[in-house]
């Protein structure tokens, strides 16, 4: 449990290769819609 100490209202500054994960799920992320995203069309459903 956090005690709302000093440390825990420090805003982190990141590094460039800080954000290198978020920017792959990024990637992924949008590759996903883009590869499904035509699929997706009235009637289709994820019934099985």
């Amino acid at each position: 449990m956090m005690d709302g100490g000093a440390d825990s209202r420090r805003i982190k500054i990141y590094d460039p290769e800080d954000f290198a994960p978020m920017r792959d799920a990024g990637r992924l992320a949008a590759e996903t819609l883009d590869m499904i995203g035509p699929h997706v069309v009235p009637g289709v459903t994820t019934d099985t």
